[in-house]
């Protein structure tokens, strides 16, 4: 197979200098045309986004210390828009993309509830990320899924109106998020994207100090 690819060649080198020798003296070759040049996505990256997110919260309700369930429950919803900055890395081989890229958003998220004691709030003003990117680009057009860990914080207030009395409780929370999205780059400096997450915060307590002392809230918080 050597031989015959070097057989093949001289051939084609040959046959070119035959060529250039039967034109005319004073004409040359017509340029060669350059080779399409193709979007590189490699390098550091900043930006901003907007967007907005479904929350849905289950509070299921315990008697402390033994955690026996005194069948209360309830679901609510908060609803945020959600803006912020976001920034990054990409390296490119070949089609494929990987990165990592972290967020900070501020939100607007607030929910309640009402039991037969007493209403009940639940409010977010910050969520965060740090995720690790995968895509495959087609030139200019990316399309990638991303996971990782998400940060927040979240405040719980109860209020007992059978006792006239009130509890909060913040908790910085680490859960998952993970999502697809897709880019493109307008310019070598203006990229677009869209992108889907969810985010599971998975199940904690809240355990009741005052207003509610001897019962646990059981928050289950999840996004999307």
């Amino acid at each position: 197979m050597k031989s015959a690819l070097t057989a093949t060649l001289a051939t084609l080198l040959f046959g070119g200098a035959a060529l250039a020798g039967d034109l005319p003296a004073g004409r040359n070759l017509p340029p060669v045309p350059e080779l399409p040049s193709f979007y590189s996505w490699t390098g550091f990256y900043l930006g901003g986004q907007v967007g907005y997110s479904w929350e849905r919260d289950r509070v299921r309700e315990f008697s402390a210390p033994a955690r026996f369930a005194t069948g209360y429950g309830a679901r609510f919803s908060s609803d945020t828009a959600l803006g912020g900055g976001h920034a990054g890395f990409n390296y490119q081989m070949g089609s494929v993309v990987v990165g990592i890229e972290g967020d900070l958003e501020a939100v607007n998220a607030r929910g309640g509830l009402t039991d037969a004691l007493g209403p009940g709030a639940t409010r977010r003003d910050w969520q965060a990320s740090l995720r690790g990117r995968i895509g495959y680009a087609f030139d200019r057009m990316l399309v990638y899924g991303t996971a990782g860990a998400a940060f927040s914080e979240f405040e719980f207030s109860y209020r007992n109106g059978a006792a006239g009395l009130a509890e909060r409780l913040k908790a910085s929370k680490t859960g998952w998020t993970a999502g697809l999205g897709i880019a493109y780059a307008f310019t070598d400096a203006v990229i677009a994207s869209v992108e889907y997450r969810y985010t599971d915060y998975g199940r904690f307590d809240h355990v009741g100090l005052g207003a509610f002392a001897g019962l646990i809230a059981e928050q289950e918080p999840a996004m999307q």
